[in-house]
């Protein structure tokens, strides 16, 4: 056996000190950077691929150019006589017409005096008021409407909200903008149990959740949707509290989700999303070169997902497909056993499989949870913005704002109008 020398030996004592160091901080670095960490979430965001063909629509793509709206006015600009030599001119040979855009000057701010009178009945001895629809606060329907629209849904802080709002000419505080917030929110609590009960209807539901800082806490974001429906929830708790608040107990619907444990609480059918499924794949594959079989194996069942999907055979077809692709499944999954590198791995793929193919079953049910990940986006970037909330009224206020201004767009609805018709309270 060959002898070390004390400097050797010092340099081999280092190398596996640093070999140490360095398994630590990858296992730090893991809880933070995994295949489930979103990418508003992540630390160091990967280089995008550089561009591998010419850029732009394929030839023969069809052009897209905006419609032209009709005019509301003409204008006619026409000429008497020649500039040059001051002759009269005849008809004009040619008219170029021309369709512009404009945005009216701003007009000066309504100030209304409501005189509200009120009567004493000689016969039966009450206060009688007379009837109005007036708002609590001292602004109209229409400014605290563009007031809550400027809030949530182009995603302003208050300050900015408020020099948005003094360009109207409104004098308008802090403290006012908030208090229009929770006014608008307590009149919207109907529309926003309307949405749950919705929710609770659907065939499908695709649920996603995210921090959501409270006051320096953690509290979490969760989202529910469908096609036409979406309830946002803030709620401290990540258990499955929540989705049974939501959706109850005893959901007969299909629930699509990441794979976290509180949903398969519900007595529902689920659907994993295939998309959190490879995107942890292929970052094995990049780390493991031996991996890559693995992850073409996989990749390749779900491509028959997709296409099974897209021409679909008869349900029993479809059925005898789900157990060929669940058994081919399981099969890289016991393939990945073997080895410590990929065994995690294999674990949650097995637990997943049961789950994979609820979609081909179901057709009306995605593959993926991207409709959930996407509902949570507009509110991700608010709270970028917003760096959390203050208070808990806070988040009762954002949840309820931001379910019916979602849920408007989702069923194609203008939001402005249809806002002052919910804040309009008939007299």
């Amino acid at each position: 056996m060959p002898q070390h020398t004390e400097l050797e030996l010092k340099l081999m004592a280092k190398i596996e000190e640093l070999e140490q160091r360095i398994f630590a901080l990858e296992a730090r670095l893991r809880v933070y950077e995994n295949s489930n960490t979103p990418s508003s979430k992540q630390r160091f965001k990967k280089r995008p691929r550089d561009p591998n063909g010419k850029l732009g629509a394929p030839l023969g793509h069809p052009k897209w150019e905006r419609e032209q709206p009709e005019p509301t006015k003409t204008v006619e600009h026409s000429e008497t006589q020649c500039p040059h030599c001051k002759h009269k001119l005849d008809k004009p040979i040619k008219t170029d017409r021309r369709v512009i855009e404009e945005i009216p000057k701003p007009q000066p701010i309504q100030v209304v005096e409501h005189l509200v009178n009120h009567y004493h009945c000689r016969h039966c001895n009450k206060h009688v008021v007379a009837k109005n629809n007036l708002p609590k606060g001292m602004f109209g329907i229409n400014a605290e409407a563009l007031t809550v629209l400027f809030r949530f849904e182009d995603r302003m802080p208050l300050r900015k909200t408020v020099n948005a709002l003094t360009r109207f000419g409104l004098d308008i505080t802090n403290v006012c903008v908030q208090n229009i917030s929770q006014r608008t929110a307590h009149k919207l609590q109907p529309e926003y149990n309307k949405a749950i009960q919705l929710i609770r209807t659907a065939p499908v539901v695709y649920a996603d959740e995210t921090e959501m800082p409270i006051d320096g806490k953690t509290y979490w974001l969760w989202t529910f949707t469908t096609e036409n429906v979406t309830v946002y929830v803030i709620r401290k708790s990540r258990s499955a509290s929540v989705p049974i608040e939501i959706l109850g107990k005893n959901y007969e619907g299909i629930i699509t989700s990441d794979g976290h444990s509180a949903y398969r609480q519900i007595g529902a059918e689920h659907q994993r999303c295939w998309a959190h499924v490879i995107r942890e794949s292929k970052e094995i594959n990049e780390q493991h070169s031996l991996y890559k079989c693995h992850h073409n194996n996989l990749t390749n069942i779900f491509r028959k997902v997709k296409r099974i999907r897209e021409n679909p055979p008869p349900l029993e077809k479809r059925m005898q497909l789900k157990k060929e692709l669940e058994k081919q499944t399981i099969q890289i999954a016991d393939a990945l056993d073997g080895h410590k590198e990929y065994h995690s791995f294999a674990v949650k793929l097995r637990k997943a499989t049961p789950f994979l193919f609820t979609c081909i079953i179901h057709l009306f049910v995605e593959p993926t949870n991207n409709r959930a990940e996407r509902s949570l986006r507009e509110l991700i970037v608010l709270r970028k913005i917003i760096g959390g909330l203050r208070r808990e009224i806070g988040a009762r206020i954002l949840e309820s704002i931001a379910t019916c201004l979602t849920t408007w767009k989702q069923q194609g609805k203008a939001l402005l109008p249809t806002l002052t018709n919910r804040l309009y309270k008939p007299s």
